[in-house]
């Protein structure tokens, strides 16, 4: 047995020594002047393999020839680990330019001694070589390959920019997000292609906002589907089992879905614009539900194509989404439907248009001549109630329309926007021949509050309509004037509870304290009292107000009083 060992043992020597004598004959061959015979060496040598075959091999990467300096770089890699040693140590006294199959094999063997390699030569003349730098950089990884990259993701060149962008997207780091985000702004499509593919690898919420905004906005169809790609991965994981759950039946596993789904903020947006096409009409709605409440741009036109559902609930839901999510394109499809057949798209829409504010203005004002009057209705209203000064002297053109329903909705929208240079055409649409402008425009002249209309509004106490005798009351409340006073006072004896409720009201929206003992007999109980029910829960909302008010008046005579005496004993 020991005799067999050591014939073992022999053989394994004069392997080795054939080895040795095979490596010294091929390393005579890698200095023939013949590449051929060179690269045969060389591919000897890399089916040897080890660190001795490697140390050899380093030495070609400095040959004349390139398809011999590139089978070198390719034996090395095919060497593996046995070749990291010898190669960093022959880098280190390297001298001169670099030719990209250098950095090729250093990344490839990821060798983290070679970083330094890198680094000293990301100026390196050829770009070809900048951008093999690069890609190695990324194969090897770990932060001290992030400066190096970032510089390279300046250059000049787009083909070393595409390279450090990729690059970064290997290394992963969320410390390159700005730098790639920058790299979004790139006039060349293939540059942004790169950096959003990194951008999606890296995966943070940053980047799920950029490559959000990159899948709808981007003008290259090419760097939109890329981002389309990173979002659809970023979410194929948590995403899923929060989509299934929408489609389900059990009303409490919808709405934690819908929370799931909101917690992933925009990620969430692509699968559920994916949602609008289902062939079920709910799941449909609750996606367009879940997108408005995301108010991700990226989904907009699926939102817009929705409008046109077949079934009212997705296309509610839809303009109740666009409505939330603010850029020009909701304005102009939410003006589309203030026309709309279906009441409830058309009061969204509305709705929609006022929570856009300023974007939706110019577009609304585009509707003030609409041939339709419940357009022109419409966006009266909207401009109400987006309190917009510039259409005033149009709506207050809008008061001597010919349609009733114009007339009455330019007079609220006029109170809404609180423009005092309503008040003239207001005071004479008191006189209108319809009894619902007469009160709007009561209405309007109290939210103006200005004296001007005191003596207008007291003309109308005596009208044949309860509502406008009531708008007038309440009108001359907020404006303020005490020549209204005994007018409120007399309200309190009308017939109608409406009218003596609407006195109440003018009275302590004025602060007249002197009523109070009345309001305390009408706010009396039956049988006490013999008020109706409003009337009584208006005198005791009322006296609330009033003894508010009398205790504030106590208050500030009292401090007034304490600082008299402390003058006067500062004085002495």
């Amino acid at each position: 047995m020991a005799r067999g060992r050591r014939a073992a043992t022999s053989r394994e020597a004069d392997f080795g020594r054939e080895v040795v004598l095979s490596i010294i004959g091929l390393v005579a061959g890698l200095k023939d002047p013949d590449p051929l015979a060179r690269r045969l060496a060389i591919e000897k040598l890399g089916h040897i393999g080890g660190a001795e075959a490697a140390g050899a091999l380093v030495l070609m990467l400095r040959d004349p020839d390139d398809a011999t300096r590139t089978l070198a770089a390719y034996s090395l890699a095919a060497i593996g680990v046995d070749a990291v040693e010898p190669l960093t140590w022959y880098l280190t006294t390297w001298q001169g330019p670099v030719d990209a199959v250098v950095p090729t094999v250093i990344g490839v063997l990821r060798a983290e001694r070679g970083l330094d390699f890198l680094t000293a030569h990301v100026a390196d003349p050829s770009p070809a070589t900048r951008s093999a730098i690069a890609a190695a950089l990324g194969r090897i990884g770990g932060d001290r390959a992030l400066p190096p990259l970032l510089e390279l993701l300046r250059d000049m060149v787009d083909e070393v920019r595409i390279a450090a962008a990729r690059a970064l997207g290997d290394v992963g780091s969320p410390l390159a997000v700005n730098a790639l985000i920058d790299e979004m702004a790139d006039e060349n499509p293939p540059v942004r292609v790169a950096a959003v593919e990194a951008l999606g690898r890296i995966g943070s919420q940053e980047t799920v906002d950029i490559l959000s905004r990159a899948s709808s906005e981007d003008p290259d169809s090419g760097v939109r589907k890329t981002a389309m790609a990173a979002l659809r991965r970023l979410s194929a994981g948590s995403i899923t089992q929060p989509i299934q759950a929408l489609s389900g039946n059990d009303l409490g596993e919808r709405i934690r879905a819908v929370s799931q789904l909101l917690e992933q903020g925009k990620a969430a947006t692509l699968p559920l614009t994916e949602l609008l096409t289902n062939a079920e009409p709910t799941l449909r709605a609750s996606a367009a539900e879940v997108l408005g409440t995301l108010g991700d741009t990226s989904a907009l036109s699926a939102l817009t194509a929705a409008l046109a559902d077949t079934d009212d609930r997705v296309r509610l839901s839809a303009t109740t989404a666009l409505g939330r999510i603010k850029h020009a394109r909701s304005a102009q499809a939410l003006t589309c439907l203030l026309g709309d057949q279906d009441d409830k798209v058309a009061a969204a829409a509305a709705c929609g248009l006022e929570n856009l504010g300023e974007l939706a203005v110019d577009l609304v004002c585009g509707l003030l001549d609409h041939e339709t009057v419940d357009v022109r209705v419409r966006a009266i209203d909207v401009l109400g109630r987006l309190r917009y000064r510039g259409a005033c002297d149009r709506l207050i053109r809008g008061l001597a329309d010919k349609v009733i329903w114009v007339r009455s909705v330019s007079a609220h929208a006029l109170g809404e926007i609180g423009d005092g240079r309503a008040v003239p055409a207001l005071n004479d649409a008191l006189k209108d021949r319809d009894l619902v402008v007469r009160a709007q425009a009561a209405e309007a002249l109290g939210r103006l509050r200005d004296f001007a209309a005191t003596l207008p509004l007291l003309s109308i106490l005596n009208d044949d309509s309860d509502l406008v005798r009531i708008n007038a009351l309440r009108a001359l409340g907020r404006i303020g004037n005490p020549v209204a006073i005994p007018f409120l006072e007399d309200a309190l004896d009308a017939a109608e509870p409406g009218v003596r409720c609407a006195g109440i009201a003018g009275l302590a929206a004025m602060r007249v304290t002197g009523v109070l003992p009345r309001l305390h007999r009408m706010s009396r109980n039956w049988p006490v009292g013999r008020e109706p029910k409003e009337v009584r829960e208006a005198a005791q909302q009322a006296i609330t107000v009033l003894e508010a008010a009398l205790a504030q008046d106590a208050l500030q005579l009292k401090l007034g009083e304490s600082g008299e005496n402390r003058e006067r004993n500062d004085g002495s």
